[in-house]
């Protein structure tokens, strides 16, 4: 039993040593478990200093930082207080330079003074020393303008006034050492307006110096062209010339002092070029010559304006004294054009030569035809020669008998009216505005068609009517030609007031004299007051518009009196028919005209006859004299054809006087009245013997004096 329960108890004993040695470290394990919350509790302390003195760390760097900042800024901001004390200092002594480094650095100094006292306006005495800035800064412009004027008057004190060429030289070589400092105002232009008025300020001072040199050399040179004796023409042409090239020179020389452009150097060039305005315009408005006025305005407006100052926008300045004068020759010469209008067009009185119609033409288309003839005869003796060696037949054959032009077509044989109103025109189109053109072409046309129509009553009364009609045809139809190419609408309005209103308001007012003072609305005042108002009237007259009505009345009027003369006793007859027809109605009694005397078929016949030998006879005389005037085989067509249809038209109406009034076939055969076929026949041999015996080339009407092959129609 004793061994049995011997193991049992040494099990037990070892259980029982083990279970006190989990005790002791159970109890161990609790010591540590202590020892490490006791730690951790340390790690925790430890821990929460070491993040307070970071933090404490952190606080103090901010501070350090900001306290660093505070106190940069109180540096910055003292500077500037500081620095302006130092600046006046530099800027009142004697030996300063504004060409150095140091006056640049200066210059930005007191900017930035000013910029920084203008946006801080709530500092301390921040007033005070913003007015020693500007202080400043006006005392370093104006030791800058102190410099230029001291550069320019001692490097130009030598010049002469007449050495135009040294001026230039000498300025430009004062440029390079005043260009820095300019600089240094044109950068600040958008700081402050007190750069600008700097800068003007030393514009004036070179333009003052410019004038010195240049005012009393420019008038003398000027003047010197208007007493040299030149021509009026050649003084402008040469006076512009030389305003322009010292327009460009005075840019030039002006670029390379100043890269802005100002009001002063702008004034500074009025002022030289004026003198050509003032040299010129006491010349012009004394002007009588209108060809030379003329000339002028060409000479400005093309030569100058278009050739010169609308291609170059540096002598725009030149460009605004070269228009004045320009309107100021323009003015002189509208007023001697209606002076010309009135003295040479329509009071023109016509010497008898200037009127020896159709003998002036027969005398030049002589003269032509014998030139003509020299011509061909000289080139057939010549021709075989010449071919071989030249061109001459090429040219030869333009002046052969098809090319020549009418010698009565050539402006010189034109009524001198109407030569002078064309002349005038041309002239005029070339130095006028457009609207001021169309008022004087109306003007011109007008007392022109005037002047020629009491030419050609002259004539009518002189030579006959025929000649008169196809004179004022044949000028009109030049008038008409010679005014189509200009580009203008020769349409102008006239404002009339037309009183009409006013003379029957008034002529109410004395009607209703006992209610003047009636207080209702029947009073007369008020009623003449509101109804007795002028009416302006707006009228529109066309100058091409005029010419062609008086063109087609001339040409009608023509027509009637051509026809009437070669019909004049058929036309008679007619007449007299009409009135013993209306006579019987006027009486009640039957109209038998075949009874009267008048209406024998002998007398008929007679009055046939002598008609057709009137045709024969005047007709080809007409058609000369329509070839003598007009020289132009479609207008003889066109003005022919009417005055044929009329001659049918008269022969008709005796055909169907004779077939009404019951006449036999031997009365008729005894009157021997002409078909229609019959007369044209007639009238178609007439015309050829007319184109026969003047065969010649027409062509139209130019301007120049050079044959020009066109065809004029009278529509």
């Amino acid at each position: 039993m004793s061994a049995e329960i011997k193991p049992c108890i040494q099990l037990a004993n070892e259980l029982r040593n083990q279970l006190d040695e989990w005790n002791t470290m159970i109890s161990k394990m609790n010591e540590c478990m202590q020892l490490i919350d006791t730690l951790e509790e340390k790690y925790s302390e430890v821990s929460k200093k070491t993040n307070s003195l970071y933090l404490a760390g952190e606080e103090l760097h901010t501070d350090q930082t900001s306290l660093s900042k505070i106190c940069s800024e109180i540096n910055e901001r003292l500077s500037i207080f500081n620095a302006v004390n130092s600046i006046q200092l530099k800027l009142d002594s004697p030996s300063f330079i504004v060409t150095s480094e140091m006056f640049a650095n200066m210059m930005t100094s007191i900017d930035n003074g000013i910029q920084y006292l203008n946006t801080h306006t709530s500092y301390r005495e921040s007033n005070r020393y913003l007015a020693l800035y500007v202080n400043a800064r006006y005392k370093a412009l104006s030791l800058v303008q102190t410099y230029i004027s001291q550069c320019l008057q001692t490097g130009t004190e030598s010049l002469d006034s007449t050495e135009f060429i040294a001026h230039y030289g000498k300025f430009q070589a004062i440029a390079k050492k005043i260009r820095p400092v300019l600089e240094l105002i044109e950068n600040r232009m958008d700081l402050d307006p007190v750069y600008s008025a700097s800068l003007d300020d030393c514009v004036l001072a070179y333009v003052t110096r410019r004038k010195v040199l240049l005012g009393t050399s420019i008038t003398s040179m000027l003047s010197n062209y208007t007493s040299s004796g030149s021509d009026y023409c050649s003084t402008l042409r040469s006076s512009c010339k030389i305003l322009i090239q010292l327009t460009h020179d005075e840019n030039r020389l002006y670029q390379c002092f100043f890269t802005i452009k100002c009001s002063v150097f702008r004034e500074y060039l009025e002022a030289v070029c004026m003198h050509l305005y003032d040299m010129l315009r006491p010349l012009v408005i004394h002007m009588k010559h209108f060809e030379t006025l003329v000339e002028l305005c060409t000479i400005l407006r093309i030569e100058i304006l278009q050739d010169y100052v609308y291609e170059d926008a540096s002598l725009e300045v030149f460009g605004s004294v070269a228009e004045l004068l320009l309107q100021d020759i323009q003015e002189r010469l509208v007023f001697r054009a209606h002076l010309y209008f009135f003295t040479d067009i329509s009071e023109y009185k016509p010497s008898p030569g200037d009127i020896a119609y159709p003998e002036k033409l027969k005398q030049m288309e002589a003269i032509a035809e014998e030139m003509q003839y020299r011509q061909l005869t000289r080139y057939d003796s010549t021709g075989s020669l010449v071919s071989s060696v030249s061109e001459a037949p090429s040219v030869m054959s333009k002046q052969s008998v098809g090319g020549w032009t009418s010698a009565a077509d050539l402006h010189g044989m034109w009524y001198p009216p109407v030569r002078r109103t064309l002349m005038c025109l041309s002239r005029l189109y070339r130095c006028v505005d457009k609207t001021i053109f169309q008022s004087l072409s109306q003007e011109a046309v007008a007392l022109c068609l005037k002047n020629i129509h009491q030419a050609a009553l002259i004539i009518s009364q002189k030579k006959t009517p025929t000649d008169g009609s196809l004179f004022e045809i044949k000028h009109l139809l030049i008038i008409r030609e010679q005014i189509a190419p200009f580009q203008v609408d020769f349409t102008i309005k006239e404002l009339n007031l037309d009183f009409r209103k006013m003379k029957n308001a008034a002529w109410g007012l004395i009607q209703k004299h006992d209610k003047m003072f009636a207080l209702n609305s029947s009073n007369s005042i008020i009623e003449f007051l509101l109804e007795g108002t002028p009416v302006v009237l707006e009228n529109s007259v066309d100058s091409r518009r005029l010419v062609d009505q008086t063109l087609k009345e001339s040409c009608q009027t023509f027509i009637n009196n051509s026809s009437n003369t070669l019909v004049s006793p058929l036309t008679m007859f007619l007449d007299e028919v009409q009135k013993y027809i209306k006579w019987c109605n006027m009486q009640g009694l039957p109209a038998i005209v075949k009874q009267q005397e008048f209406a024998q078929p002998k007398a008929i016949q007679e009055k046939v006859q002598d008609t057709l030998v009137k045709i024969t006879k005047d007709l080809p005389l007409f058609l000369q004299s329509m070839a003598l005037y007009l020289a132009n085989a479609d207008t003889q067509f066109v003005l022919y054809r009417p005055i044929k249809n009329n001659i049918l038209h008269i022969f008709t109406r005796i055909q169907q006087f004779l077939t009404t009034n019951s006449y036999s076939e031997e009365e008729q055969q005894l009157i021997a009245c002409p078909t229609s076929e019959q007369l044209s026949i007639l009238l178609s041999t007439s015309s050829l013997v007319s184109t026969k015996s003047n065969s010649r080339k027409t062509s139209a009407i130019s301007i120049n004096e050079d044959p020009a092959e066109t065809n004029e129609n009278f529509k």
